[in-house]
């Protein structure tokens, strides 16, 4: 791997420097549209690489990918929307320092932690990706079961203190419209209400937006007759960069969980965006301003997301199992170049790899200079009148929801999880919660079932068999109860209080 380093500068030509550009800023912007995000970008992108070598293709596509990652941080700091499902952890604290007057330094921020999340998350992939893809390969039902499980617990850590049990209560409810569809082990439909249309599930993209942009379209309108602009101050990047070195803990943490969740198929980013946020909360001195515009949070959720794309290419290029979706179609742009990923490609073609390797640091180390150079035309987006910015946010909202699957239906789920979500937000639930029951219960669900098929009914003794889920679920029953005894004791301190 010592010829990968020394063979940055050199093993990339300019054609596929040229093409990693190109895909950066594609991604950006794929990633900013709501409803978009970097499988559409990858998918439509596909047919342009035809024409081009291995490295060329995947320099594009990984270019997307990369900038589709981070480029979901910006719709959602300024506008309060994800523009990628991943980034709805960066909402959660990116949003309220935009409304601070502090979108300048929440987008510094994003940049920052996904360059440091995409290095970090690179270099496990030059030097570790035949070693971890290896421990993936022993993840299976119980194990994957069990860090669903570990997920969930991050339902009680994202309540607001006082609002336990309406953070709990948002949680079942995302677990509940996961429900709705086909059984995922039977087939049986459940939940449909007799239409063929909700056979496949509620849309993630359309519960996303529903809930997150048309609620806050309908916020700001029903604020429309006392408008309030925020002067914003713009923060150059790089005085940012002091964070870096003053918190070199939290972007590490951060990346090494986005890197390990990547590296199990079927989890991906929105999980590790998830699971980083709750840790760096948890790890927090006063975990109760999180989600009030800490620099941890979105630190945490954007490090660990960028990480993830690293992670998720280990198992792809090492035993040709991809991590995620998008890898997944990376995986078919290398199949269209003759090439099968696996243990033979680094034997086979070691030139592939190596430049797959670079373009992969060089994309992460770019992320930087382009956030740098779009952070003033993403900060003057906050100068467009309300009423102009809310009605094309609508309209990318209409867009984004029926380009992925061109169904009508979509639509109209989006607009009634708007005013599910606007309901909720008016009501004091949170909707994080809701979020990750929704991402994670078909993921809890199926693998727990597939479980009890293999231990034939029998839990305990399967765990007992399998101690790696045995330690995982040993960690979120702990986490669970530490998380109680400290609510015991601030309730205790709350009431200790004089009045």
């Amino acid at each position: 791997m010592i010829e990968t380093i020394t063979s940055l500068a050199g093993a990339v030509s300019f054609g596929e420097f040229t093409a990693l550009i190109i895909g950066l800023v594609v991604g950006v912007i794929v990633g900013a549209l709501p409803g978009m995000g970097p499988f559409l970008g990858v998918t439509l992108a596909i047919p342009f690489t035809y024409s081009m070598d291995a490295v060329s293709s995947m320099a594009l596509l990984l270019g997307i990918y990369q900038g589709g990652s981070y480029g979901g941080a910006i719709s959602a700091t300024l506008l309060g929307i994800p523009g990628t499902p991943m980034a709805a952890a960066t909402l959660l604290d990116a949003h309220p320092m935009a409304k601070a007057g502090r979108a300048s330094e929440a987008i510094s921020l994003a940049t920052i932690a996904s360059t440091a999340g995409g290095v970090i998350g690179g270099l496990t992939l030059i030097f570790a990706a035949p070693y971890l893809a290896t421990i993936a390969l022993k993840f299976g039902p119980a194990e994957i079961f069990a860090l669903a499980l570990l997920g969930l617990t991050a339902i009680a850590s994202l309540s607001q203190s006082g609002s336990v049990a309406k953070g709990l209560a948002s949680g079942v409810f995302g677990l509940l419209i996961a429900a709705v569809g086909n059984d995922p082990i039977t087939g049986v439909r459940r939940f449909t209400f007799g239409t063929t249309d909700l056979d496949g599930g509620v849309t993630l993209v359309a519960l996303l937006i529903g809930v997150f942009a048309i609620s806050e379209v309908a916020i700001q309108i029903e604020q429309s007759a006392a408008p309030q602009r925020v002067a914003q101050k713009v923060v150059p990047m790089l005085s940012t960069l002091k964070t870096l070195a003053t918190r070199p803990f939290a972007y590490l943490r951060a990346s090494v969980v986005g890197v390990l969740v990547g590296i199990i198929p079927g989890i991906g980013g929105i999980t590790s965006a998830f699971f980083a946020y709750k840790l760096a909360r948890d790890a927090s001195s006063a975990p109760e301003t999180f989600g009030t515009g800490r620099e941890e949070g979105v630190i945490a959720s954007e490090a660990a997301n960028s990480a993830t794309t690293g992670g998720a290419m280990i198992p792809m290029l090492a035993v040709g199992i991809p991590g995620d979706p998008v890898v997944a179609v990376l995986m078919g742009g290398l199949m269209i170049q003759g090439l099968t990923p696996g243990p033979m490609l680094f034997l086979m073609e070691p030139q592939v790899v190596s430049g797959i390797f670079a373009v992969f640091i060089i994309g992460a180390l770019l992320i930087l200079p382009v956030g740098f150079l779009l952070l003033p035309f993403f900060v003057r987006l906050l100068r467009i009148p309300q009423a102009i910015l809310m009605g094309g946010v609508t309209l990318l909202a209409l867009l984004g929801v029926y380009a992925v699957q061109r169904q009508v239906f979509d639509l109209w789920m989006m607009m009634g999880f708007g005013l599910v979500g606007y309901a909720m937000r008016k009501m004091g639930f949170p909707l994080a919660p809701l979020v990750i029951g929704f991402i994670l219960g078909p993921i809890f669900e199926a693998n727990f079932r597939r479980t009890m098929i293999i231990g034939e009914g029998d839990f305990f003794a399967t765990m007992a068999d399998r101690p790696i889920a045995a330690a995982i679920m040993t960690l979120s029953v702990a986490i669970l109860v530490i998380q109680s005894v400290n609510q015991v004791r601030g309730a205790v301190r709350r009431n200790r209080r004089p009045h």
